[in-house]
């Protein structure tokens, strides 16, 4: 019989709801101060984490901070552009001097950008995937120092539904999605010896202020998307991070290099 593995002996005789919680953990949360960031902030933290919130929005991230400090949650905030390394590792230096460790990353930050293929600037299509896919991975490698030092670590990029399928008028935006797909796939497998999980998920629409203003500018487009959804609807931003905390938590222990819909069934309407 095979022998357990040390990991799963130490989960033995835990309960379900035990599995959930982040108690003593570290957790970093890009694009924090808005959207599905700031609601994945908040559900890390009711879990127990250390939240380190970064974002470009340093009023976003002041109101986040009052907030979850006035419900006695453990937040620290930083202000970031994950486009600029020096950035990354001052935000990274600043989660790990809470206790020497960075336990959970979660990819939020990011980009839209619409416009229709032949007429895409080369300027925009660089700068959607230096923020969304090449900032992703920036902030990935920061972690992984600390990760394979402590041989434990879970990191979640937010992918989209146009990762796996096509629309028209968003090309930038889908290349730098399926990019940070493939990415957690290749993390997954090259530092899965270190016990360092990466997974992404696929939201729909989801109703923040980015898709909000999008939507305004192309309401029949959005309204077709929501359209193909079987469960009629778009998500709120407080629907997403309970995925997000199931990836990053033990309850997840097994789980790595996934693509995970959270989309009303979009993907397979």
């Amino acid at each position: 019989m095979m022998e357990p593995h040390k990991w799963g002996k130490a989960m033995a005789g835990k309960f379900s709801t035990d599995l959930f919680r982040l108690d003593g953990r570290v957790a970093i949360v890009t694009g924090g101060a808005s959207g599905m960031g700031r609601r994945t902030a908040f559900t890390l933290a009711d879990a127990g984490a250390h939240v380190v919130a970064a974002d470009l929005n340093p009023a976003g991230l002041a109101a986040l901070e009052e907030e979850l400090k006035g419900l006695g949650l453990l937040v620290s905030t930083v202000v970031a552009d994950i486009s600029q390394e020096a950035m990354v590792h001052n935000m990274v230096e600043k989660a790990r001097a809470i206790s020497g460790r960075i336990d959970i990353l979660v990819n939020s930050a990011g980009i839209g950008a619409r416009c229709p293929a032949a007429d895409y600037p080369l300027e925009l299509w660089q700068k959607v995937l230096r923020i969304n896919t090449r900032g992703s991975f920036m902030c990935a490698k920061a972690v992984a120092p600390a990760m394979i030092a402590q041989r434990k670590g879970a990191i979640v990029n937010i992918a989209s539904c146009g990762a796996v399928v096509g629309w028209a008028g968003s090309v930038g935006y889908q290349c730098s999605k399926a990019g940070v797909a493939q990415m957690a796939r290749s993390l997954a497998v090259e530092w899965g010896p270190y016990n360092i999980r990466v997974n992404s998920i696929a939201p729909g629409y989801v109703d923040t202020p980015q898709t909000q203003a999008e939507a305004a500018l192309e309401p029949e487009f959005f309204a077709e998307r929501l359209r193909r959804v079987p469960m009629g609807r778009g998500a709120q931003p407080e629907e997403i991070p309970g995925t997000i905390l199931y990836l990053v938590s033990d309850a997840a222990s097994m789980v790595t290099g996934n693509l995970i819909a959270t989309d009303g069934g979009f993907l397979v309407a």
